[in-house]
């Protein structure tokens, strides 16, 4: 995971850009003016030609922020930085007042768009509704479509700020059909980069295909340890790779144990169609005795004389 530490440093890298006039309540966007210095504090916060703006209108994670998503925590701060960054080149800030810090409240633009609802509208800073309602539609569009820190929890930054920290403790775990680097792939996932990757995320796991050919699944999965007396049943998605033609097929999966007391699992998968839309014949299983893996996670592994099955890859 990369660190804070490298993404404050990034952020102190300088670009040529253009600044513009002030104006009252909400900033105009200004026109570029070329030769200006740039330098990004923070994904609300950057200096131009020695003027420092604070961004009207949001609130954005602070650098050294976390938030935990898919059951890990993540650099969230760092990344909101970062994007902010991606849009440094060519930007412009135009305001007039300032705040308790004595910095100009403004509007930064990047080839006319107005990053101060960039930023809210992908996730990377939340409406500031205690000042402004200007960003709120960008918020709830952001949240709806969980982009950026909606991925997952996280703890507002007025709240952040106030020494309050997210509660919990991480409880990532992943499995993959070859090598492969998990925790990048989940952190270039939640920058927004989902490049190769075909599947389901869902609000704490992923299932998916990376590059055409890895099976993957990654998440929050808690330990499974049946000691109680009662059943349960597991319903959700499956996506996997036909063995013969190495094709990504999907389907419905259900798990269902009769009696946590002497374990043993039911396993259908249905609706199977492989990446042209041809449907597959199911896939059932039915009295497979459940033994417990040797694993730091605990989680569990069925097997039958037809081979072993890991429910972690299933969602």
């Amino acid at each position: 995971m990369k660190s804070a530490f490298t993404a404050l440093a990034a952020a102190s890298l300088l670009v040529l850009t253009g600044c513009g006039g002030g104006g009252e309540d909400r900033p105009d966007m200004a026109d570029s003016t070329p030769m200006s210095e740039v330098r990004v504090i923070d994904a609300d916060t950057v200096d131009v030609d020695g003027v420092r703006y604070r961004l009207h209108g949001i609130d954005a994670p602070e650098a050294r922020q976390t938030c935990r998503a898919w059951g890990r925590t993540w650099d969230c701060g760092a990344a909101a930085t970062e994007a902010l960054m991606s849009r440094a080149d060519g930007m412009s800030c135009a305001g007039s007042g300032s705040d308790a810090f004595g910095r100009t409240i403004g509007i930064c633009s990047a080839g006319g768009v107005d990053l101060n609802a960039w930023l809210v509208a992908n996730g990377w800073a939340l409406a500031y509704r205690q000042f402004s309602g200007d960003y709120v539609d960008e918020e709830d569009r952001a949240r709806s479509n969980r982009r950026g820190i909606h991925r997952g929890e996280f703890v507002e930054p007025w709240d952040w700020r106030r020494g309050e920290r997210l509660e919990g403790a991480d409880r990532f775990a992943a499995t993959a059909s070859e090598a492969l680097d998990v925790d990048a792939l989940a952190d270039r996932m939640l920058r927004g980069d989902d490049t190769d990757v075909y599947g389901h995320w869902l609000d704490r796991s992923v299932f998916a295909m990376v590059d055409g050919s890895v099976a993957v699944s990654f998440g929050d999965f808690p330990a499974t340890d049946p000691t109680r007396i009662g059943g349960g049943v597991w319903k959700g998605a499956m996506v996997g790779v036909d063995a013969a033609t190495g094709e990504r097929i999907e389907g419905v999966a259900e798990i269902e144990i009769d009696d946590f007391a002497r374990p043993d699992v039911d396993i259908a998968l249905t609706g199977i169609r492989d990446a042209r839309g041809r449907d597959r014949a199911d896939l059932l299983w039915q009295d497979i005795p459940m033994v417990r893996a040797i694993s730091s996670r605990a989680t569990w592994r069925v097997r039958s004389k037809a081979g072993s099955l890991d429910p972690t890859m299933m969602k």
